[in-house]
């Protein structure tokens, strides 16, 4: 499960920093689409029980 873990990890890493981008440029749409990307990564990460930190303000409520 490591590459797993590697990969969601480095997926994240990537999307966060588009989001941030997104943010930056006031693009909504893209912001948008980082935040359920994100999201969804949160969701998967929680189904297989795998902690990743910078994902917990993309949990579901």
């Amino acid at each position: 499960m490591t590459e797993f873990v590697d990969q969601i990890r480095l997926r994240v890493t990537d999307a966060l920093s588009d989001l941030s981008q997104a943010r930056a440029a006031g693009d909504d749409y893209r912001v948008q689409v980082h935040t359920g990307e994100l999201e969804s990564f949160a969701r998967l990460a929680e189904e297989n029980g795998v902690r990743v930190p910078e994902l917990e303000p993309f949990r579901a409520a």
